[in-house]
Order: structure tokens, then C-alpha cells, then sequence
């Protein structure tokens, strides 16, 4: 039987989260004013629920990969997707489907 140091899932390598967006003091204020203010008259903006999926390595928690999301639905879908293949897919599998360098 031998032994390999190599790890089998991206996901043994990587950790996946969602973070905030950063913004300035002002910035975080006008969103969440926008954003009352489409809940109010009926609409839907969620400029206050944008983020950014971070995929960050194990070791170090460098992160590898930041993709910018508009609200929470288009956030589960692209976690969902990263998610898969971060269980699927060796690590270099992982870093050539997102141009990882």
C-alpha cells in the first residue's frame, strides 16, 4: 500500500466563504438608503446585500479567487457551483478551470 501527500479535493486545500463588499463609511450609507428606500415603494434593489465569494488557501488564508456578487440568489448559485467542483476536482483541476496562477 503506499502513501500519497497529495491531496485528492481541491476542497483539502481550499476554503470557500462570502464576504462584504468593501466600501467606504458613506458608501455602506447610501446602499442601505437605497435599499429602504426600494423596500418601501415596493421594489427590490439589495445594493446593501452585495458581496464578494472568496476562495481562500487552507495554509495561509491568502486568498486565491474573488468574484464580486450583486445579492444573495446570484451568491448561492456561484457557491453552489464553486462548492461542486472545489469536491470534484483535484487542486490543479481547481486552479486551471479559474485561471488560478
Amino acid at each position: 500500500m503506499t502513501a500519497t501527500l497529495e491531496p485528492m479535493a481541491a476542497s483539502e486545500v481550499y476554503l470557500l466563504g462570502l464576504e462584504p463588499r468593501r466600501r467606504a463609511r458613506w458608501g455602506r450609507f447610501v446602499a442601505g438608503a437605497l435599499d429602504l428606500w426600494c423596500a418601501t415603494t415596493g421594489g427590490r434593489f439589495e445594493l446593501s446585500g452585495a458581496g464578494v465569494v472568496v476562495v481562500r488557501r487552507r495554509l495561509d488564508g491568502v486568498a486565491e479567487l474573488r468574484v464580486p456578487v450583486a445579492g444573495p440568489d446570484d451568491a448561492s448559485v456561484l457557491m453552489g457551483l464553486l462548492r461542486d467542483q472545489l469536491d470534484t476536482m483535484a487542486p490543479d483541476e481547481f486552479r486551471a478551470a479559474w485561471a488560478i496562477a
